[in-house]
């Protein structure tokens, strides 16, 4: 089992299609509307540039490498900053309540929050309203660093939208935040 450095640096040293840009291209025998990706065998992607999913894919890619390039030495994965963020910004959450609101399911969110637990960074308690139920605080380390990393991820944002300008950025979240059923 590789150490969570060596993953790190795996996925950082692949190289990512997303640095490239979509381009039409004539191939011959082919339509003037192909799709291609300048590579260097200038490999044949038939549909998929032009589907929606594919493309939101491979942004994720781009962008969680560059997350993990960025936050290499914080240990810490996309997932978990959005889970501290919620946290931070809703202490006293559920578990269940987590995990709802990022869309996953309650069995996968418990590793998750005994890593961030594990690192001091949340803590849980017995809920106030639901003896059943645990309620999740972020911890004064967990307060700390999600103020810090707030900063870097804003930053980290930036420079993975480089290609965009302010405008365009702010049209693709408000697109994304629709098709999400967030808007």
């Amino acid at each position: 089992m590789r150490s969570k450095r060596s993953l790190a640096d795996s996925r950082a040293a692949r190289p990512r299609a997303a640095e490239g840009h979509l381009s039409r291209a004539r191939t011959p025998g082919k339509s003037a509307d192909l799709f291609t990706l300048p590579t260097p065998h200038n490999i044949n992607m038939d549909i998929l540039p032009e589907m929606l999913g594919y493309q939101l894919r491979r942004a994720q890619v781009t962008i969680f490498g560059t997350f993990l390039k960025h936050l290499q030495d914080e240990d810490i994965t996309p997932g978990l900053f959005g889970l501290l963020v919620l946290i931070g910004a809703n202490p006293g959450l559920s578990q269940t309540a987590l995990a709802q609101a990022v869309g996953t399911n309650r069995s996968l969110m418990v590793g998750m929050i005994d890593r961030l637990e594990s690192s001091g960074l949340i803590i849980r308690r017995n809920s106030p309203t639901d003896i059943r139920t645990q309620a999740i605080y972020p911890s004064r380390k967990g307060q700390v660093l999600i103020a810090r990393l707030k900063n870097v991820v804003r930053d980290h944002e930036k420079s993975a939208t480089s290609a965009l300008s302010d405008g365009e950025r702010q049209t693709l979240l408000r697109l994304l935040c629709r098709l999400n059923g967030d808007a």
